[in-house]
């Protein structure tokens, strides 16, 4: 089946792909479908609402199969920041907010927005996080899997923490999903956000905020538009404010071409994680770890620390072999369109 899957993506001949946690490829049917609505655009015989808007519904529903909730709790949105900045609107000067310090700024900088207004936010070690979720915090805020080290949070000791201490937790999964399960967790984390283009292989302008039931509705809606009223194709002047009783009350307006993509995508994955596929990029990246002599972070994101950056460049040049710098370490990541044969070689060529 790997193989089959394999055939779905078309990478440069000769290069090994392994820079998903910057962006991923994607597979052939999205390519497709986007081709096809470029074509109904270039001829005007879209039906816009049957034939594009209604993929985001589809997204909807692929990516709560993913990371096993209710369609319901999932809002569509372009960014992580979007979602983040939603979470930090309604903080005020009585809340206590802690997040690494090195934290990816779309998560950081909008709560550093909030602290210019007056919004008590402190950035601690990554290391301390747990540590300095104390009574008084009101919201701890950081990744599942850091990007430039690809070391997974202690998410369990993070949401037990907060519940001991009365606070929220909003957790940016994007260089997580779909490869490191979140089980019972997903259930006690108030705002879930994820970035769809890296690893779950859609366009970018894709991403998802998934809320704990309890707050959708208390959440102020303050993008509210057309698409989260309740009756979105029903009504488009005037008032009275109705919006959709559930999470689509955080819908923004689609982009169309991106979320057609990102339907096809979704689906793909969620067939693949109901066949186990979804188990090879992770062990494809335990072995990337093991070879070069690292500690595996848990995810299938691998950073390779080096001294000498620009041998390493080459070095990777030299065996087409692409990957991302970032910090002071190479960062790697693997998967459905990898084999063992890209990993044997991106040992060789960093060694």
């Amino acid at each position: 089946m790997d193989a089959a899957i394999r055939a779905l993506f078309s990478p440069e001949p000769g290069t090994t792909y392994l820079d998903s946690a910057t962006y991923g490829l994607p597979p052939e049917p999205s390519l497709r479908v986007m081709g096809a609505a470029l074509d109904d655009w270039k001829a005007g015989r879209a039906n816009w609402i049957e034939d594009w808007d209604m993929a985001g519904e589809r997204g909807r529903a692929a990516f709560a199969a993913l990371v096993g909730i209710d369609p319901g709790r999932v809002a569509l949105l372009p960014a992580t920041s979007v979602a983040v900045g939603l979470v930090a609107a309604e903080l005020t000067r009585d809340d206590d907010v802690v997040v690494p310090a090195d934290e990816f700024t779309s998560v950081l900088f909008p709560l550093l927005v909030a602290r210019d207004r007056g919004v008590p936010v402190r950035e601690v070690e990554f290391e301390r996080l747990v540590d300095e979720i104390r009574p008084g915090t009101t919201l701890v805020a950081c990744t599942l899997v850091q990007m430039q080290t690809g070391r997974t949070a202690p998410i369990r000791a993070i949401v037990e923490r907060a519940a001991e201490v009365g606070a929220r937790v909003l957790l940016d999964a994007t260089q997580g999903t779909p490869f490191v399960a979140l089980g019972d967790l997903v259930d006690r984390i108030d705002y879930l956000v994820v970035s769809a283009y890296k690893h779950l292989l859609c366009p970018r302008g894709v991403a998802f905020m998934a809320l704990r039931p309890d707050h959708v509705g208390r959440l102020p809606p303050i993008n509210a538009n057309w698409r989260a009223a309740d009756r979105p194709y029903g009504r488009f002047f005037g008032g009275p404010l109705t919006l959709a009783p559930d999470a689509a009350r955080y819908d923004v307006s689609l982009a169309w071409l991106p979320w057609l993509g990102a339907a096809e995508s979704l689906e793909l994955l969620v067939g693949w994680q109901a066949a186990g596929a979804l188990e090879e990029p992770v062990r494809l990246a335990r072995r990337l770890a093991e070879g070069l002599g690292l500690e595996w972070g848990g995810s299938t994101l691998v950073s390779v620390p080096v001294a000498d950056a620009d041998s390493a460049r080459a070095a990777l040049a030299g065996a087409r072999i692409r990957a991302a710098f970032r910090g002071t370490g190479i960062r790697l990541a693997p998967h459905v369109y990898n084999d063992a044969a890209d990993i044997a070689r991106a040992v060789e060529a960093l060694r």
